[in-house]
């Protein structure tokens, strides 16, 4: 297990801290992380990568949510 200590950086009115390369890629982490405070503890953990979607299948989605109907839609509705 890697220990390295840093310092806490303000960004902004925010604070935050740099990882070294070699850190991030032991630890799996790519674009987004899960982040978890527990007893005055930070847990930083690798989220799963989510696959891209094709655009057909963004189509797909966008025509079954098209045909979706209600009561609003039916009664008070103008077109």
């Amino acid at each position: 297990m890697a220990t390295t200590i840093t310092k806490v950086r303000r960004i902004g009115n925010s604070r935050g801290i740099l990882f070294s390369k070699s850190m991030l890629d032991k630890s799996g982490i790519k674009d987004t992380v899960k982040i978890t405070v527990k007893n005055k503890t930070i847990l930083i953990s690798a989220t799963p990568s989510q696959k891209k979607r094709k655009w057909s299948e963004v189509k797909k989605v966008k025509q079954k949510v098209d045909i979706i109907t209600n009561t609003f839609d039916e009664t008070e509705w103008t077109w």
